[in-house]
């Protein structure tokens, strides 16, 4: 008997120390408890992506992305994470929590016409990800306790 493997990531492309935090920290809340994987840039996760995506139930993807300290790589942007993950079969809900309202419409076209299911959130406010983004998380993803 082949048994499905239970989805059990989040896969982020975010590059702010305190937005990671933010989601450090709200992904406690989320059931089932999931393990938060996040890149601060496009081709690490464009790298890495593949080994984890048959696990993940969400990615949620920012779209500007400075380099980190000590990095002279440029970053690259989220455009570039969708444009790829578009080339891939639909596996689970993406959020993208860009405030680049003209890229994030790109990156949401890119992949809602291959099929992949899209949410929008805003970051605004200082805590944009522990009220818009959780409870988007929480609409999206099916509860199961």
């Amino acid at each position: 008997m082949i048994s499905k493997v239970r989805p059990s990531f989040i896969l982020i492309l975010e590059d702010d120390a305190e937005r990671i935090a933010g989601f450090h920290h709200v992904a406690a809340q989320i059931s089932p408890l999931p393990t938060v994987k996040i890149w601060h840039d496009a081709q690490t996760m464009i790298d890495e992506i593949k080994t984890f995506l048959p696990q993940a139930m969400l990615v949620s993807l920012d779209h500007d992305l400075n380099p980190q300290p000590g990095t002279e790589r440029d970053p690259g942007t989220g455009l570039e994470v969708a444009e790829f993950i578009a080339k891939l079969p639909p596996i689970c809900p993406i959020i993208l929590h860009s405030s680049n309202y003209e890229r994030v419409w790109s990156m949401h076209n890119e992949l809602v016409h291959t099929g992949w299911q899209v949410e929008r959130v805003g970051p605004i406010g200082s805590d944009w990800i522990e009220t818009t983004w959780l409870n988007k998380v929480r609409n999206i993803l099916p509860q199961n306790e």
